[in-house]
């Protein structure tokens, strides 16, 4: 095999089309961009994605970055709809703060404890000598006069 005395031939140097085609816009975008000042050299398509992402529009940028900006675009639109259609749900009062959510649910608590408690002091003595027949009755007859008077006492509560 002969070698040659000649030197590597030198990288050769993209063409605007080239460069254009590379970073995905056309070569009118690109030209807009040669006339500013500051634009590196055209062979560098790193250095000219890094230019296209400060200075271009999100038409103009590499199809990378327009998919990666669209990705967060979209990310940030859905969560604005989450926050508006929780927002309006507040509004047509389905929802309620946390701060009224938590009152309303500590008033309903002292209300069950303060009947459990009232149960604990009264069915022992109605309950002694009796068979576990009749104080299952009794207890299910407690428990659905509970059941009714907590449905009053709540739907008072959250008004």
């Amino acid at each position: 095999m002969k070698k040659s005395n000649r030197p590597p031939k030198a990288k050769t140097k993209l063409t605007k089309s080239q460069l254009a085609l590379a970073l995905g816009i056309s070569r009118q975008a690109l030209n807009v961009h040669l006339k500013a000042p500051g634009h590196p050299p055209i062979d560098d398509l790193g250095a000219w994605e890094v230019l296209l992402a400060e200075r271009g529009r999100a038409g103009t940028s590499p199809p990378k970055l327009r998919d990666a900006i669209a990705r967060q675009r979209l990310a940030i639109l859905k969560e604005e709809h989450k926050k508006r259609a929780r927002e309006n749900r507040i509004a047509a009062k389905e929802l309620i703060p946390l701060a009224d959510a938590r009152r309303q649910v500590c008033e309903a608590m002292g209300i069950v404890f303060n009947d459990m408690t009232c149960d604990a002091n009264e069915l022992p003595p109605a309950c002694a000598g009796r068979p576990a027949v009749e104080i299952g009755i009794i207890f299910s007859a407690r428990i659905e006069k509970h059941r009714k008077d907590w449905k009053a006492k709540f739907d008072a509560i959250s008004t």
